[in-house]
């Protein structure tokens, strides 16, 4: 049975219509460039950690106890998690108080022995920790100067950080090769917005001041425990 006329045009009309409609957008909206992404490296080749002390354990183990846990460098803390720590006092001339390997205990806690106390990291993100960490510190020594903490590892990962003027502060892994530029690439760059361009790298709590990322790139290499700070100021 043949339908009548209507039902046949009303649906071609809407269609030349729609057709008439996309192809009248596409000549006024030009085509958008395609940005490409940053090419992310591999994590095949981490960096070893060469700052470790004489007497001071190979790996981040505290005991035959202390079991092999994953860890990702942007999860949380939690039980069997070994860190290895080091603390400096002061800006300029700086003092070493604490190296060390720590593990997070059943409860989240880490020890760091009497004189100095014991924080409570579990379930916190690495840069949580780190202020956890400071805190625990300040008080049981009770230290007026500047502190600064470096993790260099956890579970044997080796991990710089970035700090300051970003998006959000992070941990990273660090691997054999990486750059400065590449480090504050993966872990989102700048805040939105920012016109500061100056880079400090700590490294032992020693603070070094360059004026661009493509000047910390060239200068130095970031080492596990570095701590990549984006100036907010400059």
């Amino acid at each position: 049975m043949a339908l009548p006329l209507s039902h046949l045009t009303l649906p071609l009309l809407a269609a030349a219509v729609c057709l008439s409609s996309c192809a009248t957008v596409k000549r006024l909206t030009p085509d958008l460039p395609k940005i490409p992404m940053p090419s992310l490296p591999k994590f095949s080749t981490l960096k070893k950690v060469t700052r470790i002390l004489p007497g001071m354990p190979d790996h981040d183990k505290v005991n035959d106890e202390d079991p092999q846990m994953p860890f990702n460098a942007r999860g949380t803390l939690g039980y069997g998690h070994s860190l290895r720590v080091h603390v400096y006092e002061g800006t300029r001339s700086t003092k070493r108080v604490y190296n060390g390997v720590v593990m997070v205990d059943a409860k989240g806690v880490v020890d760091f022995g009497d004189k100095i106390g014991r924080t409570q990291i579990g379930g916190a993100q690495l840069p949580k920790a780190v202020e956890a960490i400071a805190a625990t510190f300040r008080v049981g020594l009770r230290l007026n100067r500047p502190l600064t903490v470096h993790i260099l590892s956890v579970e044997d990962v080796p991990v710089v950080s970035i700090t300051g003027d970003v998006i959000k502060d992070e941990f990273i892994p660090a691997w054999d090769g990486m750059t400065i530029q590449q480090a504050v690439t993966v872990a989102g760059g700048r805040k939105l917005g920012s016109t500061n361009r100056g880079v400090y790298v700590i490294r032992e709590g020693n603070r070094r001041f360059y004026s661009s990322l493509e000047a910390a790139t060239e200068k130095t290499e970031p080492e596990p425990g570095d701590i990549i700070h984006l100036s907010p100021d400059f």
